[in-house]
């Protein structure tokens, strides 16, 4: 009887310590970060090589001991659901986003899945976190504040160009946080004593009838906001402008390469190497709740020589010695 129970004693330690050295044999999972685009524009190619070169920085190898998948949805807002759940049903260890849609639709989809964002604008305001400080929930990230670079827009570009009067805004009506950004824009050209002319529009169609029946006047300026919709449009604005020979301002120095007059805004490239560091932090245990919201760290001014030479603009050397980039 003992030997039974002794010989049942040794099968029963080697079937444990044999699941045991099988568990610890067993590979750890490899990390999968999902990103999720709305649509492919050159602040999010940036903010994305961004984010990958930051994670190199960390160690992390694509295909190796990190996977990133990127779901670009090119605009069909309808396909945001889709490239989520399947995000979620692949386990996707941390969701990073681009954008306002892209970030409440990941937020609808998960409380349980860490979120990082990558936006130009105040978070808070729009609804992703709670508190920038400490987020709570399962989201944090990167944000330019934008509403606090508008006054700063402004008066690089009423140096610019001296003559500045009156600016034209365009923005999307359907997007509910564009009228808080619209208003903060036309506060601060009140400051100084500039006239806005405001254009809300819901479609590319009705912003590109917009755009056409515009009505300038000398001393006129295009002023671009962030704003989804419009920057979409980017290219048949500028267009537009160069035809009226209108100064321009958008918030991003990728404007002013493709002939905006001038540009200033966060560095999108920067703000996704400072995701990666969020993302970092979260693959080593931390929570979301508890990482504060990062703010952009750097800011630049770009200005197109190009452009202000098409519209019979001189610009003073000491302002072109302040610009991060002269495209000439």
């Amino acid at each position: 009887m003992n030997n039974l129970r002794c010989a049942l004693f040794v099968s029963i330690a080697i079937s444990v310590f044999g699941l045991l050295r099988s568990e610890a044999q067993q590979p750890a999972q490899t990390p999968r970060i999902g990103i999720l685009v709305p649509e492919t524009g050159l602040h999010e190619t940036q903010t994305v090589n961004g984010l990958r070169d930051g994670l190199k920085e960390f160690g992390y190898k694509e295909g190796e001991n990190i996977i990133v998948e990127v779901k670009d949805v090119k605009g069909a807002r309808s396909q945001l659901q889709g490239a989520l759940d399947e995000l979620v049903r692949k386990r996707t260890d941390v969701i990073f986003t681009t954008g306002t849609r892209a970030t409440l639709a990941a937020m609808a989809a998960t409380k349980e899945i860490p979120i990082v964002f990558r936006h130009p604008a105040d978070p808070v305001m729009l609804g992703l976190v709670k508190n920038a400080n400490r987020p709570g929930g399962n989201v944090t990230g990167v944000a330019a504040f934008s509403l606090d670079a508008n006054q700063k827009r402004l008066e690089v570009l009423k140096q610019i160009f001296p003559n500045l009067r009156r600016i034209h805004i365009f923005y999307d009506a359907n997007n509910r946080f564009s009228p808080d950004n619209f208003a903060a824009a036309e506060q601060s050209a009140r400051q100084l004593k500039l006239e806005v002319i405001e254009h809300p529009v819901k479609t590319a169609r009705e912003f590109k009838s917009s755009l056409a029946q515009m009505e300038v006047s000398p001393g006129d300026a295009i002023f671009q906001i962030a704003d989804d919709l419009i920057e979409s449009q980017g290219s048949v604005l500028l267009e537009e402008a160069k035809k009226r020979r209108m100064a321009t301002m958008f918030h991003s120095e990728v404007w002013a390469s493709k002939g905006s007059l001038a540009a200033y805004g966060p560095n999108y490239y920067e703000m996704g190497r400072q995701a990666a560091d969020l993302v970092d932090k979260i693959l080593k245990g931390a929570h979301p709740k508890d990482l504060a919201v990062a703010h952009a760290n750097k800011f630049d001014l770009a200005i197109n020589l190009r452009t202000a030479n098409s519209i019979g603009l001189k610009i003073a050397p000491e302002l072109l010695k302040k610009a991060d980039k002269v495209i000439r």
